[in-house]
């Protein structure tokens, strides 16, 4: 029986049907259709042993869980439905993760906020966990409580201050001992020793990026990581204000590290995964220009392992510095069953003046005039090379103007032939500007209601029509899924219909959507001198 208990709730410890994507479902508000029904469409239950030892858990615990094992720590990630076989009396230690505990980051402060106010659905299940009885009970005979994870901001004194329902909570399930706040790999070995030995805590942790850990220092997971998940590397050097990632210092793993953790998830027959990078375009290269020959290796190994490789995120100035590069990848990725890939790409804006102003690292090597246009470029590059992706944009931001605004309406309707999501999220205060104002649902202007009624009936369109690609694979139940779905979007139509947030009329495009690759003449020159 393990001495430290390492956790999360329901909507973290879901493969979400194999889907990554659809893991951001858990970030809405359940409405009309009763819980059970989201729960099913977008984090069903993660298989289990006997010992509640799951099959697939998030990559972040996985990490950690390595690294208290490499340390000599009695340490497993047990699933959420089996704590009262450990708690009370026999984990000393609850350690909790997430990525968003209260529902404060931008999906769920943006859905929550157009659902007027009501709770997300991973706010909800992570109080439900914390609520369990053998938890409230382990937590009165003394079993100590340690959080970390992505969201552990949201438990710190500083923001428990600004959020005192989140204090009310924190207090009425007895308190929490410690909160850390950044890369915990080597630091959480010490951690868990004290705790287990009874000594003193800190009541909160904010470890600097001075501190992250090295690349040998980081352990390599030992049991297998949700859809495959795999880190290709850390941090970012693009430097956008409003982000956290961009602090930390860049560095890769090299292959062998890689190839040991797509074992892992191989052996239990996992046949489709992530990497995992804050720009996997970046791979192996010391600046904001692309490896082509490490890129295309690391493909390859991917695919040695899996049948579909998909990436978590990829900027777009980097696709467009060798846009050339793409098709290359494309043709190691689609093979075999492999039809298509999914990535996430923050977009952010249309206007050039707020990438000067908030982001202009961004845009590199790029002038930030051409932002709009680079856009347009790139996103008729991927879906020429079978990459749907996902595309945030920011609103609210600081310093933002109606004119700001304008601009990325014209963006979205530019994109409106786009096979990809396109995703507006609320300004949340992280980063350089983690001291600003939160952007609320009351503070929605005209402009900023068009630009969301807009990208959401853009969502609607294209999930539908993406729906064929999506469920594609020829795996037990899909056409049950591919049903669901489309049911599923039928409703959201039916709700968006009939709250008048349809908005189907984009302008004519100011240009046409087409790759790069096929008109280059178009291709606009960056700032400095570009291989291909």
């Amino acid at each position: 029986m393990p001495e430290v208990v390492i956790t999360c709730d329901w909507t973290m410890m879901s493969n979400h049907n194999g889907k990554e994507f659809l893991g951001f479902g858990t970030t809405t508000p359940p409405f009309v259709l009763p819980e059970r029904v989201y729960k099913r469409l977008f984090y069903p239950t993660m298989p289990c042993d006997e010992e509640g030892h799951p099959r697939e858990a998030p990559y972040g615990m996985r990490k950690i869980e390595a690294a208290l094992l490499d340390a000599g720590v009695d340490a497993r990630i047990i699933h959420p439905d089996y704590l009262s076989r450990y708690l009370p009396g026999k984990a000393k230690v609850l350690m909790i993760s997430g990525h968003d505990y209260f529902g404060l980051n931008p999906p769920s402060t943006t859905f929550s906020g157009i659902m007027e106010g009501r709770d997300p659905m991973n706010r909800m299940n992570f109080k439900r966990m914390l609520r369990q009885p053998a938890v409230l009970e382990a937590r009165k005979q003394g079993m100590r409580i340690i959080a970390g994870g992505p969201c552990a901001w949201q438990l710190s004194p500083a923001n428990r201050a600004k959020v005192p329902w989140i204090d009310a909570f924190v207090k009425e399930i007895g308190g929490i001992d410690c909160v850390v706040e950044g890369e915990a790999d080597v630091y959480v070995r010490d951690l868990a020793k004290k705790a287990l030995a009874g000594e003193p805590l800190p009541e909160h942790v904010f470890l600097s990026p001075k501190t992250a850990p090295k690349v040998e220092e980081i352990a390599t997971i030992r049991y297998p990581s949700i859809n495959g998940l795999v880190e290709i590397g850390r941090g970012c050097c693009r430097g956008c204000s409003f982000c956290s990632v961009t602090t930390r210092p860049t560095r890769w793993y090299p292959l062998e590290k890689i190839e040991a953790e797509l074992k892992v998830n191989a052996s239990i027959g996992v046949t489709k995964g992530v990497l995992h990078s804050d720009d996997v375009y970046f791979y192996g290269s010391p600046n904001i220009m692309p490896k082509e020959e490490k890129l295309v290796a690391l493909m390859k190994l991917a695919k040695r392992y899996y049948q579909h490789v998909g990436w978590s995120h990829v900027a777009v100035a980097s696709l467009m510095t060798r846009p050339r590069l793409l098709p290359r990848l494309s043709e190691v990725l689609l093979t075999g069953e492999q039809h298509w890939w999914g990535v996430e790409i923050g977009v952010e804006t249309g206007s050039p003046r707020m990438i000067t102003s908030t982001m202009p690292g961004k845009v590199a090597p790029f002038k930030a005039s051409q932002w709009p246009e680079l856009v347009v470029q790139a996103a008729g590059l991927l879906n020429d090379n079978g990459v749907f992706p996902a595309c945030t944009f920011i609103v609210g931001l600081p310093q933002e103007t109606e004119d700001d605004v304008i601009k990325t309406i014209d963006l979205i309707d530019d994109l409106w032939d786009f096979r990809a999501l396109l995703v507006p999220m609320f300004f949340v205060p992280l980063g350089h500007l983690n001291k600003k104002d939160w952007f609320l649902r009351q503070s929605i202007s005209d402009r900023q209601k068009e630009l969301l009624t807009r990208a959401l009936t853009h969502g609607l369109k294209q999930s539908q029509s993406m729906l064929g690609v999506f469920f594609e694979e020829k795996e037990r139940y899909q056409p049950i899924y591919h049903s669901a779905f489309w049911g599923f979007i039928q409703f959201l139509t039916a709700v968006v219909k009939l709250k008048g947030l349809y908005n189907p009329a984009p302008k004519p495009p100011r240009q046409p959507l087409e790759s790069p690759l096929t008109h280059p003449e178009r291709l606009p020159l960056p700032t400095i001198p570009v291989r291909d």
